[in-house]
Order: C-alpha cells, then sequence, then structure tokens
C-alpha cells in the first residue's frame, strides 16, 4: 500500500500574491509592532515562522506556544471569510488516490487547526485524509523533522511525499520517501525537479494522472 503525506500551502491550495499576513497579525496581537524576519521562508514551518517573528520582534522564544495559539484563532477567523483556492485538481486527487487505494497523510508545516480550516473551507473532503498519518509543523522547526515523523507514523512500505518547496523535498529524503513536486510557478517547479520522481505544475496534469495508475498497476 502506498502511503502519501501530502504538504497544504502551494500543493493543496494555493498560496496567493499579497496574501493577509497572519504572522505579523499575530505579532500585534501581542502587543508590539511587527518587524518582517529577514531572509527567504519558504517552506518553513508555522512553529519556525513563529520563532522568527518573535526574534524580530525582540520577544521571547519561550512566548512560541502562546504565538501559535493566537495564530490559530485569528487563521480560524480568516479562513472563514477567505478560504484558499485549490491547486488545480487537488481536491479530486484526494479522492483519486484514495479510491487507488493510498493512505492519504498530511506532512505540513501548518498547526492542526490552521490545517484543518485551510482545507475544510477550501472545499476538500476531510475524510479522504487519514488524520493519524498527520506531520505537523505546529510542534517542530526543522522540515526534515517532520520527514521523520511521517515514516514513524507510516512504518514501513512505500512511502511519497508531495509538496512544492526545496524542504519538502527535505523531508522527502529525511523520511526516506520518494518526492512528488507539485507547483504552479513553472520557474520554481524547474528548481525543485530534478529531486522528485515527478513534477507537475497541477494536479489535473494527465502525467499525474498516469503516474496514480502506473502506481496502482
Amino acid at each position: 500500500m502506498i502511503t502519501a503525506f501530502w504538504d497544504i500551502d502551494g500543493t493543496l491550495v494555493q498560496s496567493p500574491k499579497g496574501r493577509a499576513d497572519l504572522f505579523s497579525e499575530t505579532i500585534a496581537a501581542l502587543g508590539v509592532e511587527p518587524v518582517a524576519p529577514t531572509g527567504p521562508r519558504d517552506g518553513f514551518t508555522d512553529r519556525r515562522l513563529a520563532e522568527a517573528h518573535l526574534a524580530a520582534a525582540g520577544l521571547a522564544a519561550s512566548r512560541v506556544d502562546e504565538y501559535l495559539l493566537t495564530l490559530d484563532r485569528l487563521s480560524a477567523e480568516f479562513y472563514e471569510h477567505t478560504p484558499r483556492v485549490p491547486v488545480p485538481g487537488a481536491r479530486e486527487a484526494l479522492q483519486l488516490t484514495r479510491r487507488a487505494g493510498w493512505r492519504n497523510g498530511l506532512l505540513t508545516g501548518n498547526t492542526p487547526l490552521r490545517a484543518r480550516t485551510k482545507l475544510r473551507t477550501s472545499g476538500f473532503d476531510l475524510d479522504a485524509v487519514d488524520w493519524n498519518l498527520f506531520a505537523s509543523g505546529g510542534y517542530v522547526s526543522d522540515r526534515a523533522e517532520l520527514g521523520r515523523q511521517a515514516r514513524l507514523l507510516a512504518g514501513d512500505g512505500p512511502l511519497l511525499v508531495l509538496g512544492d518547496t526545496a524542504l519538502d523535498a527535505v523531508a522527502a529524503e529525511a523520511a526516506g520517501a520518494s518526492f512528488v513536486a507539485v507547483n504552479t510557478d513553472p520557474a520554481v517547479l524547474a528548481t525543485i525537479a530534478e529531486r522528485a520522481v515527478l513534477a507537475v505544475s497541477s494536479l489535473d496534469s494527465a502525467d499525474f494522472v498516469e503516474f496514480v495508475a502506473s502506481l496502482r498497476g
């Protein structure tokens, strides 16, 4: 049986440019002027982003759990009226792979509440996910650690990690899994394609459908 761990942001739901900065809003809710962290942040877990925002604003790292609870509250309110748009074919892909006998889990930088809220408000069938297979970035900062957790949850057997960033590839390597790259930006996709057994710009592509069929066979 194939076990697949899916990333959420950029893989199942699109990450629009100019989206609301809930991480900075969380700092403001803690009573401090937000200061944007420097450097790239693609693929960071919620916990690592929380640590970066706290440090930039001069707040103690010990407040990370308080920060994440506040982020959860703001996210729940926001996504109810501003849901993310699914990546083309994403909702159908979870159903397709489920019918093919895959166990679909999540390997995401999101906290559990943010993951459920994003998927539910974007129209995903939550029953298409095995919630016992959930490696959450609400608890760890290191994406590679998420990969190791995914392997422990999955046990032995064929394992896939589907994601949109180089750090998802790192997680796959840490899990001893094959990596499937999904990114709607062709330029970004090209930078991670060589680390993947399959690279697609959407989950409704014929290449993805054929890939699932090949594993089923």
